[in-house]
C-alpha cells in the first residue's frame, strides 16, 4: 500500500457547524481506497452549497476567499446592493479575479511574465485586466428577512488553470504567516485551559489543559513542521472556540503507513482510564513485530462526532487511504463512527479487549463458578467449526444462567468481528491476540497521568519516538547484514531465513521445530482437495488442515496465519508429507519480509505540472531517504553527497530559468488576498457537537487540504 501523491492545497480545515458566523451542514467522509478518489471527494466537500448560512456579507466573502485559496484562485467582490428602505446590504456577488472580458491586448499572464511587460496601474492598484478570461466562477449571496445570509447561486467551473498562491510564496512570508496563525489559535484556545484532562463548556465537551499548555502544544507542532514539513496536525474547536480534540502524526508515521498500514488499531484504553490523559493512539506493526505510531490524539469525549472527526483527520493525513482492517474495542460510538467514515474497511474487535473485560463484566459469575473462565476460553479459543462454537456457547449460557446478560448478548451478536473461528481470509498482523501485547503506548504510561503537564508529556513522547526510531534503524541494519541461526535442517527454515526479518523468523522457527510434534491423518479427499486431521501432541489438540494441490491453497483451524501472518506447524507437516518443500509464495506476507519497506524501487519520472504536487512527492521520498541514509555512516555519506549535488543542479537550473523569463512571484494584490497561510480559518462547532479542524504547515505546500467534517 503506497499513499498517493498528496495535494498541499487540500489539508488544513473543514468546519461543520457555526464557523466564524457561517453555518455549514454535515459533510460525508472522503473515499477510501484510491488516494486520488479520496482527495477529490475531500475537495468536493469543501465547496459552497445551498445549506450554508452566514452571519454577514463579510463572513460570506471570507468563506469564499478561503474556498478560493484552497482551490487555487483569488476572489473579489464584484457587486453588492443595499436596500433603498433600510440602507443595509441585501445581496452581493463574489467572483474569480479573472471574471469579465479582456481589455485591448490579448496578452495572457504568462506572456506578460515572459516578455517582462510592466503592469499598468490605475488608481493606485495593479490593473489586472490583461489576465481576464471571462471566467464565470462566482458565488451570489442574499440576505434573508432574519438577517442571515444564504447562497443564492454558485458557479464552480473556471475557464483557466488554477494556481495555488502557496506555489509562489516566499518562505520568509510563510514563516511570518505561520507565527500569526499559531498566536491566533493559542488565543482562541485560551479558554480551554483548566486543571482537568477533560471538561465541559456551554457548548459541549472540551480538553482541559493547564495554563500555557495550549501554547506549548502549538509551539511543539510548529517546531516539528520547521524540522519536517511532512508533519501533520489537526485541531478541533467547539462552538465556544474551546479546544475539543487534537490529532497529530510525525513524518515517519505517515511514511510507515504506506508500508504497514494494512491493519490499524485504534487504542482507546487510555481514554477510558480516568487516571490517564485522554490519549488515543493509532497503532500498527512493522516487519520486526514492533509497534508503530500512525498518529496520536487527545479526545475530550467518547461521542460519535469526536471519533468521526478524529478518524477523518487521520485518514486525511494518510492521503485518503483507508486501512484494509481496523481494530478497536466494542465502544458503540466508535463503531458508529467507523461505519460512517471507513465503510470499506473490515472492522474487527481486538481479542484481548474482549477477554480483558470478562472479569469486569462477569465477575459475579466467576465468583460463583471457578471453572467459568476455563469454559469460556475453551469456547472462544478452541472452537474450530461454527457448529462447535454454537454448541459450546449456548451450553455455557445455559450452565451459568447468562441468557439475560446484555454483554454476553452483544458478544454473540458481534461474534464475526472477534471470535478467531470467523477470522477467515484476513490478516491481523499480530495486533489481535488473547493477551495484550507490550504496545508502544505502554512506554508512555508513566507520563500519561493527569498530573503530568502537557509539556512533560510531549518531552517524554519525543524521547520515546527518537529511541524507537534508532532501535528500528539498528534492527533493520542487523536484518540485512546478519543471518539468523538455524536450529533445524528443515527446508522451510532455510527458505524463510533469507526472507523474513530476524524477529519474525524467530517466531516462525518455533513452528518449524514444532512440526515433529504433529501427526497428520487423511480425513477425506475431494478431487485435488484433501482434508487432514492433525494431532498436535505438544498442545494436546486436534486441528483440521485443508490442502489443494492444484491451487496450493491451504487453511488450518488454529487460525495462526490469519492472526500472525505465517504458516503454522500443522500446515507445514501437511506440506511435508505432500512433497512440497517450499512455502507457497501466497503465504509469504510481504509485511514480515526484509523487503517490506519500499527500498530502491525505481519508477519512471511522471510529469507533474503542479509545484504543490512536486513538493509533496519530494517530501515523501525525502522521508524514505532519511530512513535508508541514516542506517550507517557509509549510507549517510552517499546520501549527503547526492543531495548536495542535486541541490546544486536545481539551483543552477532555477537561476538559468529566472535569467531567461524573470522571477515568478505573486502580485501584491494576490498576497494581500491571502490573510492566512493555513488555507482556512479557525472554526467553531455548531448544533450540539460540531467542530473545526485546523492544520497549518511549516512551508507552503507542505500537505493536502483536509476535508474533515463531523
Amino acid at each position: 500500500m503506497r499513499p498517493g501523491v498528496e495535494h498541499p492545497s487540500e489539508c488544513g480545515l473543514l468546519c461543520s457547524g457555526d464557523v466564524d458566523g457561517r453555518r455549514i451542514s454535515e459533510q460525508g467522509a472522503g473515499e477510501s481506497g484510491d488516494g486520488n478518489r479520496g482527495e477529490a471527494s475531500f475537495r468536493k466537500s469543501l465547496e459552497p452549497n445551498d445549506s450554508m448560512e452566514f452571519e454577514s456579507k463579510e463572513d460570506a466573502f471570507k468563506f469564499y476567499k478561503e474556498y478560493a485559496q484552497s482551490v487555487g484562485f483569488s476572489a473579489i467582490i464584484k457587486a453588492s446592493r443595499r436596500s433603498r428602505i433600510s440602507g443595509k446590504f441585501i445581496d452581493a456577488k463574489f467572483v474569480c479575479t479573472r471574471y469579465g472580458s479582456k481589455r485591448g491586448t490579448s496578452l495572457c499572464e504568462d506572456s506578460q511574465v515572459k516578455l517582462n511587460i510592466p503592469a499598468k496601474k490605475k488608481r493606485g492598484r495593479i490593473n489586472k485586466s490583461w489576465c481576464k478570461t471571462d471566467c464565470k466562477a462566482c458565488m451570489h449571496v442574499k440576505r434573508r428577512q432574519d438577517g442571515r445570509w444564504i447562497i443564492s447561486s454558485f458557479v464552480r467551473e473556471h475557464n483557466h488553470d488554477l494556481v495555488l498562491v502557496q506555489d509562489v510564496y516566499d518562505r520568509d512570508v510563510v514563516k511570518v504567516k505561520k507565527k500569526k496563525v499559531c498566536t491566533t489559535l493559542a488565543r482562541k484556545m485560551k479558554n480551554s485551559e483548566h486543571h482537568e484532562s477533560t471538561c465541559s463548556s456551554s457548548n459541549g465537551s472540551c480538553l482541559g489543559f493547564r495554563e500555557g499548555d495550549a501554547q506549548v502544544m502549538l509551539e511543539y507542532f510548529s517546531c516539528m513542521q520547521d524540522e519536517n514539513p511532512y508533519f501533520f496536525y489537526a485541531v478541533d474547536l467547539n462552538k465556544d472556540q474551546v479546544l475539543k480534540n487534537v490529532f497529530w502524526v510525525d513524518p515517519k508515521g505517515r511514511t510507515d503507513y504506506g508500508n504497514f498500514g494494512h491493519v490499524v488499531m485504534i487504542d482507546t484504553m487510555h481514554r477510558k482510564n480516568e487516571s490517564k490523559l485522554p490519549f488515543v493512539p493509532f497503532i500498527g506493526m512493522n516487519n520486526h513485530f514492533e509497534f508503530l505510531l500512525f498518529g496520536c490524539a487527545f479526545v475530550a469525549d467518547e461521542s460519535k462526532s469526536s471519533y468521526a472527526w478524529l478518524i477523518r483527520a487521520w485518514v486525511t493525513s494518510m492521503h485518503g487511504q483507508a486501512p484494509k482492517v481496523i481494530l478497536t474495542d466494542q465502544d458503540p460510538a466508535l463503531n458508529e463512527a467507523i461505519a460512517e467514515v471507513l465503510p470499506d474497511s473490515r472492522h474487527c474487535f481486538c481479542l484481548w479487549h474482549i477477554l480483558s473485560k470478562i472479569e469486569e463484566k462477569l465477575g459475579y459469575v466467576i465468583r460463583q463458578h471457578e471453572n467459568f473462565i476455563k469454559k469460556i476460553y475453551k469456547c472462544i479459543l478452541r472452537s474450530q467449526t461454527e457448529e462447535q462454537f454454537e454448541k459450546r456457547w449456548w451450553k455455557m449460557v445455559e450452565t451459568f444462567d447468562l441468557r439475560t446478560d446484555k454483554w454476553i448478548e452483544s458478544l454473540y451478536d458481534d461474534r464475526q468481528r472477534w471470535v478467531p473461528l470467523y477470522m477467515k481470509d484476513i490478516f491481523l498482523a499480530g495486533l489481535s491476540s488473547p493477551q495484550r501485547l507490550e504496545s508502544v503506548v505502554s512506554v508512555l504510561d508513566k507520563c500519561l497521568l493527569r498530573k503530568t503537564s502537557l509539556k512533560e508529556f510531549l518531552h517524554q513522547y519525543n524521547i520515546m519516538l527518537q529511541e524507537r526510531y534508532e532501535d528500528e534503524a539498528k534492527t533493520d541494519f542487523e536484518t540485512w547484514h546478519r543471518q539468523p541461526v538455524l536450529k533445524s535442517p528443515s527446508p522451510y527454515g532455510k527458505q524463510m531465513a533469507t526472507i523474513y526479518t530476524h524477529a519474525v523468523f524467530k517466531k516462525f522457527q518455533v513452528e518449524v521445530l514444532g512440526v515433529v510434534a504433529c501427526h497428520p491423518k487423511i480425513e477425506s479427499t475431494d478431487g485435488p482437495t484433501t482434508t487432514f486431521r492433525v494431532q498436535d501432541f505438544e498442545e494436546n489438540e486436534v486441528y483440521k488442515v485443508i490442502w489443494n494441490e492444484n491451487t496450493s491453497d491451504t487453511s488450518c483451524t488454529c487460525r495462526m496465519f490469519e492472526y500472525s501472518g505465517f504458516l503454522c506447524r500443522h500446515v507445514m507437516i501437511v506440506l511435508q508429507i505432500s512433497g512440497v518443500n517450499n512455502i507457497p509464495p501466497k503465504y509469504i506476507m510481504k509485511h514480515w519480509t526484509k523487503d517490506a519497506k519500499d527500498r530502491g524501487t525505481v519508477r519512471q519520472v511522471d510529469l507533474i505540472e503542479s509545484r504543490n504536487l512536486r513538493y509533496n512527492d519530494i517530501c515523501q521520498r525525502a522521508c524514505k531517504l532519511g530512513e535508508e541514509g541514516s542506517l550507517c555512516q557509509e549510507n549517510y555519506s552517499v546520501t549527503f553527497t547526492a543531495m548536495e549535488e542535486a541541490i546544486s543542479k536545481c539551483m543552477s537550473i532555477n537561476h538559468s530559468v529566472q535569467t531567461v523569463s524573470g522571477p515568478s512571484f505573486p502580485s501584491n494584490y494576490a498576497l494581500c488576498e491571502s490573510e492566512e497561510l493555513t488555507r482556512g480559518a479557525f472554526g467553531a462547532g455548531g448544533d450540539s457537537h460540531r467542530g473545526a479542524l485546523l492544520g497549518s504547515n511549516g512551508f507552503a505546500g507542505a500537505f493536502e487540504f483536509s476535508s474533515i467534517s463531523h
